[in-house]
């Protein structure tokens, strides 16, 4: 059961981050047939959010299991002595040990991070179509008859220049958080990868 353990962990919050990704894309991007994004009415809500969690938990839990029912405890006699040594140990074969990892490598990164691209990916073009709208209305030459006609577009102008700095700054974490997705479990995933070549190739 603690082999589990880790997988079940690493599971959960690589799905917990997709779930996060999926909820900001609701709440940022409008909905279809409308021009305008509604978070209030597109929002999960608490319901749904205990609803999820509890399915991504199952659905880590059910990952699991191979690791926690696949290892048994071994015991081996040390030579030249009484002493004996248990060992945790797998009872499937390589092939099988193979097989299961392309599977948690396929459910637990690959799948998990294009779903994390394709969402962010669609905020952070949204959100940049958004602000060139807004700097190319801003930057319309329009007809002044009055001083006070000036200073009020003048305002206009400047509050259009304060959706820039939000969207840049959460472009920028909407790539950081992709990419440190990235880097967090490459390590991980590519050892398993490597040892997964390992015993196809010399099976």
């Amino acid at each position: 059961m603690v082999n589990a353990l880790p997988v079940m962990s690493i599971t959960a919050g690589i799905c917990t981050m997709v779930v996060i990704s999926v909820e900001r894309a609701r709440c940022v991007l409008p909905a279809r047939g409308q021009a305008v994004p509604t978070p209030d009415s597109r929002s999960i809500g608490l319901r749904c959010t205990i609803i999820t969690l509890a399915i991504v938990w199952v659905w880590s839990i059910v990952v699991a299991v191979p690791v926690g029912v696949n290892f048994d405890i071994g015991t081996y006699h040390v030579n030249g002595s009484n002493h004996s040594v248990s060992v945790c140990q797998p009872t499937w074969r390589s092939f099988q040990t193979s097989i299961y990892s392309l599977f948690l490598l396929v459910v637990s990164y690959l799948l998990p991070q294009a779903v994390l691209y394709i969402n962010y990916g669609r905020v952070a073009v949204y959100l940049w179509s958004r602000h060139r709208a807004i700097v190319a209305t801003s930057e319309q030459p329009q007809a002044s008859s009055s001083t006070g006609q000036t200073g009020q577009q003048g305002g206009r102008s400047s509050n259009a220049l304060i959706p820039t700095a939000s969207t840049l700054n959460t472009i920028k974490m909407l790539m950081t958080v992709s990419i440190l997705f990235l880097a967090s479990w490459a390590p991980y995933f590519t050892i398993m990868t490597i040892e997964v070549i390992r015993i196809l190739l010399f099976i």
